[in-house]
């Protein structure tokens, strides 16, 4: 499957990293904590941001914000780098995971005493996977199977959400920055007994940085990185084309085999079974069934070199309606699940599974195709202004999202350092008189249907989402706002994979409302910069160059200070040009079966798994 398509997975849009739980969405991947850019199904709101692909993705578009808390980071938190090891302060994120789990930090909420052994956990989500291939996915239920089965050279700690040594033990830095050295640990074997090298992982990056492999990263790491050579079986070497301050966040994809996937043509790997039934990986837990649209069953690999899961399965179940979903959590028939705002009431009230909401790198948003080769309804930034003024955000807030949201301001995520709403002063508050004064100065003249004209032309289009009763709920408000000053919008909604693929693969669409979640790193050049249409996640083909420089400047500088007025900076000039609007910041909403212990939502974006050989169920069923 083309690897953009991946990565507009359903449900965890807006969840990221937490959002595992049961909704589908977009996300900007990298390693452990960068950003993913996957569609999510609106319904939900538990998502987070990872790359919900590989380990260490960036950014992903997810499905909507229902998505769960699940997809924390792998390793212990109380893991760091060995003394000695170096990387740019810059690559921390914002906010620690501490702010999404209560006030706690996650290391202090482990039981490490009391693990029960064996039983299995079952998670539900809105969507299936898209593929078992980390250099393929780009979705939050494809991400959150792929981090458990396999390993990055780091992670990122849901605590300090700094980088913390994975498959490495450490790395080093060259003096200028732009020299990674990574140590690889002693022993390490994939799920075959064959022991993962540095050729492994320059196999992977090789793969990472062709898109004739089907990736939709080649673009950013081959700006990013200039090469990545073996020294020897447990030393691989990073070549920096510069300073990359999110590099450890943003560029850290979970490891591949060589010994599988090295003899497979490049255009044969979408389809090799490697990617779509037979995964082999070196994480904690390894594919045992696969049961397309209804059921992914994992294994604990008793020789994962941070030790032997404490659960014997780990089941993904499809649940594609979010009333089921509800139903099933209270029978306790899934154990952890997205849980969507209006459901969080009577959630709550439950006495089998907790509900905890929590902020996260994850947002809803609609996109403007500005290809005049599609359409040429919103070349005017005057006309797109007029759509954002016209919409009720705070009406979305209050009535679809139960409150349990924020009006969107800016395009950084809410728990990103980066965002600054206070410093934009283009916030899109609901006016209908500024949209309609807009839309009459710019020639578009209603007519007796009430639907606006110019040059004979209606104001009339199509705008796509996924199938959803989010999704749904969005769109209705839209369409309603919208007719409102003479703009006539159809909704259109399909099911997840078709949306992702017209998205990634075909950008055949006039606008469209996703769910979308980040990484930890403000780096947003993935989804704004000019040179990711059309093979990066700039589906709506904006174009700015100021916009370019500014995001540019930012990846180059460690300083923090500077690198958020360039982000603020970038803000600015995208909310001036709207391409996007930003509607709002869901929170992510997940319910969990309380047999089920150390499973701590963080609110990472991205789709690791903290600490899940540490996961168990008191009554080891």
């Amino acid at each position: 499957m083309d690897e953009q398509v991946k990565r507009l997975s359903r449900r965890h849009f807006l969840s990221g990293v937490a959002v595992a739980a049961g909704a589908a969405i977009l996300a900007a991947c990298g390693g452990g904590s960068t950003a993913t850019d996957t569609p999510k199904p609106a319904s939900g709101s538990t998502g987070a941001a990872t790359t919900a692909a590989p380990t260490a993705a960036a950014a992903t578009s997810a499905a909507p914000a229902a998505s769960s808390a699940t997809s924390a980071t792998r390793a212990p938190s109380v893991a760091s780098a060995p003394s000695g090891t170096s990387a740019p302060a810059a690559s921390a994120a914002a906010a620690p995971g501490a702010t999404a789990t209560g006030g706690k930090t996650v290391a202090s909420q482990l039981d490490t005493t009391g693990i029960k052994k064996g039983g299995h956990l079952t998670e539900a989500f809105t969507s299936d996977i898209q593929t078992f291939n980390p250099v393929l996915s780009h979705d939050t239920t494809s991400n959150a199977v792929i981090n458990l089965v396999f390993s990055a050279l780091v992670y990122t700690d849901p605590d300090t959400l700094d980088a913390a040594p994975d498959l490495a033990t450490k790395w080093d830095v060259s003096p200028d920055g732009k020299t990674y050295t990574f140590t690889l640990r002693q022993g390490v074997t994939f799920h075959d007994g064959q022991p993962l090298t540095a050729d492994d992982v320059k196999f992977t990056y090789d793969l990472l940085m062709d898109s004739k492999s089907g990736t939709t990263r080649a673009t950013s790491l081959n700006d990013h990185i200039a090469s990545v050579t073996v020294k020897d079986p447990q030393t691989v070497v990073f070549a920096l084309k510069d300073v990359i301050a999110p590099f450890l966040n943003n560029d850290m994809y979970s490891i591949v085999p060589k010994h599988i996937l090295g003899s497979v043509k490049l255009e044969e790997i979408p389809t090799h079974p490697f990617s779509t039934s037979k995964p082999v990986g070196s994480g904690p837990f390894m594919l045992s069934e696969y049961k397309q649209g209804d059921h992914v069953t994992l294994g604990g690999y008793a020789k994962y070199f941070r030790g032997a899961p404490a659960l014997d399965q780990y089941v993904f179940k499809v649940v594609k309606d979010s009333n089921v979903t509800e139903q099933q959590l209270k029978t306790s028939e899934i154990d952890i699940a997205a849980v969507q705002a209006t459901l969080y009431d009577d959630a709550k009230k439950q006495t089998n599974f907790d509900t905890i909401p929590y902020d996260n790198f994850s947002y809803s948003i609609l996109v403007f195709n500005l290809d005049p080769t599609k359409t040429t309804l919103f070349q005017d930034v005057a006309v797109r202004q007029a759509l954002c003024y016209a919409l009720n955000r705070q009406g979305i807030v209050d009535r679809v999202r139960q409150g349990l949201s924020t009006v969107g301001v800016g395009v950084e995520p809410i728990r990103s350092w980066a965002y600054q709403p206070d410093k934009i002063p283009l916030k899109y508050p609901y006016d209908v008189n500024k949209a309609n004064q807009l839309l009459d100065a710019a020639g578009w003249v209603k007519g007796k249907d009430g639907i606006r004209a110019k040059d004979g032309k209606r104001f009339s289009f199509t705008m796509r989402t996924y199938t959803d009763v989010t999704a749904d709920a969005y769109m209705a408000v839209f369409q309603e706002n919208w007719k409102a000053i003479g703009v006539e919008m159809t909704p259109q909604s399909e099911d997840f994979n078709i949306f992702v693929s017209r998205l990634a693969k075909t950008h055949d669409f006039e606008a469209f409302w996703e769910g979308f979640s980040y990484g930890v790193d403000p780096d947003i050049q993935v989804r704004f910069d000019t040179k990711q249409f059309p093979t990066g996640l700039n589906y709506g083909a904006y174009s700015n160059p100021k916009v370019d420089t500014a995001l540019d400047q930012a990846l180059h500088v460690l300083d923090r200070a500077k690198r958020l007025d360039l982000y603020v900076q970038a803000q600015v000039l995208i909310a001036q040009d709207c391409p996007v609007l930003v509607t709002d910041f869901p929170k992510t909403i997940v319910g969990i079966n309380k047999r089920v212990k150390n499973y701590i939502p963080t609110g990472l974006s991205g789709a690791n798994r903290y600490a899940a050989h540490q996961w168990y169920v008191t009554d080891g069923k």
